[in-house]
């Protein structure tokens, strides 16, 4: 933690913290109602099939793994706060260029100015999160932050697909493109705190550190390899979700942004758990593996049955698992590791997760049309419980309180 923060911003959920979770709240409601309508466009009128779905994917993970990476070294050793302002702008950006276009092509370059604008908000967000908070009270402001993400996917994609049925697309690109601007206004009121101490060098070698770091720590080496893994499977549901709900579900466009609605409505239920019982953990492993396993639970409760109201409760099972595994897994890394490597070692796991992600797109999209739709769901959410379920069990033979050895030096 940065000695020379505001007492306040340290101790206190209000203040400078409370504008990061602000940023970080518009930002999510301003994505989830543009990109549920990204898709929506893709697949219904564009006609993508799955080929063309595994492109959005792609176009999106590519600077998303190479730019975390890099811009994960550039936050160790400059502004998380402007770091952080640029992606948001980059967000803003990626709205216009979807509203202003009136092809795949222009949905394509949408997607990829959102990795690139990930790729920096995420590490510089984790990084400010861990300069702003004291240790004890990471759990609980990670769940804040969960909260505010998970609301936005709620109202976001509610209101994107109510607005999107009784107005079009472009109206809800102009909603979108306004809130967008807001969080870039947020991130001046946050303090310029920095990470201190020594500060690695723009290099590969500092790229290989922060994976060093991560790899030798069992606990952070079993949780890259759960997640890392898992996003395969989470990334192809996401590209083969708007062709199941076209065609397996037969259900009309704004059907996408609601069902996204089931999943942030639960998500936002369990954040607020969270956060308001959930003070410190020394179990988070446990914790995330079974996020991780929940999220494959949903998604073949979402696919096997193929019923539209089934899927809401798959949605919701699947929002659950999402916010039981990010919020402890980044105060995880914000404890474990030392002040001057949490950009790289965030950015680590988000390129990881992100390359297999991609691998999950290439694959799909070499296959093409041939892809079976709901067998490859079904299956994938299978895999992913059992993953997840090798996970808790690897988690649960450490005794309590032995999943946090120290902060890495």
């Amino acid at each position: 933690m940065d000695p020379h923060a505001e007492p306040g911003a340290r101790t206190s959920l209000a203040g400078p913290v409370g504008w990061v979770i602000a940023a970080h709240g518009l930002s999510s409601l301003a994505f989830f109602a543009f990109y549920g309508v990204v898709f929506v466009q893709a697949a219904y009128d564009h006609d993508a099939g799955p080929g063309q779905t595994a492109i959005l994917g792609i176009a999106l993970s590519i600077p998303f793994i190479f730019g975390s990476l890099l811009q994960g070294i550039v936050v160790d050793r400059w502004s998380p706060k402007w770091m952080a302002a640029l992606g948001y702008a980059g967000v803003a950006a990626a709205v216009a260029v979807a509203w202003a276009g009136t092809s795949l092509g222009a949905l394509y370059a949408s997607a990829f100015l959102v990795g690139i604008s990930f790729a920096a908000i995420e590490p510089a967000r984790s990084s400010l999160t861990g300069l702003l908070v004291p240790e004890a009270g990471l759990v609980r402001a990670n769940s804040f932050m969960a909260i505010s993400f998970q609301v936005a996917l709620a109202l976001g994609s509610l209101g994107g697909g109510a607005v999107l049925d009784l107005a079009g697309a472009d109206v809800v690109y102009a909603i979108a493109f306004g809130v967008a601007v807001l969080p870039v206004l947020c991130m001046f009121a946050v303090p310029d705190v920095r990470p201190t101490g020594v500060t690695a060098t723009l290099s590969f070698a500092a790229l290989r550190e922060g994976a060093r770091t991560a790899w030798h720590d069992r606990w952070l080496r079993l949780l890259l390899l759960v997640t890392g893994l898992g996003w395969a499977l989470v990334n192809t549901f996401f590209v083969l979700e708007p062709i199941f709900v076209r065609e397996v579900l037969h259900q009309a466009q704004a059907a996408l942004l609601f069902l996204w609605s089931a999943h942030g409505l639960a998500a936002v239920a369990t954040a607020i758990v969270l956060a308001t019982r959930v003070r410190t953990s020394r179990r988070e492993p446990l914790i995330i593996c079974a996020g991780v396993a929940l999220i494959g639970i949903g998604i073949f409760v979402y696919a096997a049955p193929a019923r539209y109201g089934l899927a809401f409760v798959g949605a919701a099972l699947q929002g659950i698992g999402f916010t039981l595994m990010y919020p402890p897994l980044l105060a995880f890394i914000q404890r474990q590791v030392a002040e001057r490597e949490r950009g790289r070692v965030t950015s680590v796991f988000v390129a990881l997760q992100e390359a297999m992600g991609l691998l999950s797109s290439v694959v799909i999209l070499s296959l093409g049309n041939v892809v079976p739709v709901q067998a490859t769901l079904v299956a994938g959410g299978l895999l992913l419980a059992m993953l997840g379920g090798v996970g808790v069990r690897a988690a649960r033979r450490a005794p309590t309180g032995a999943a946090v050895d120290g902060p890495s030096a």
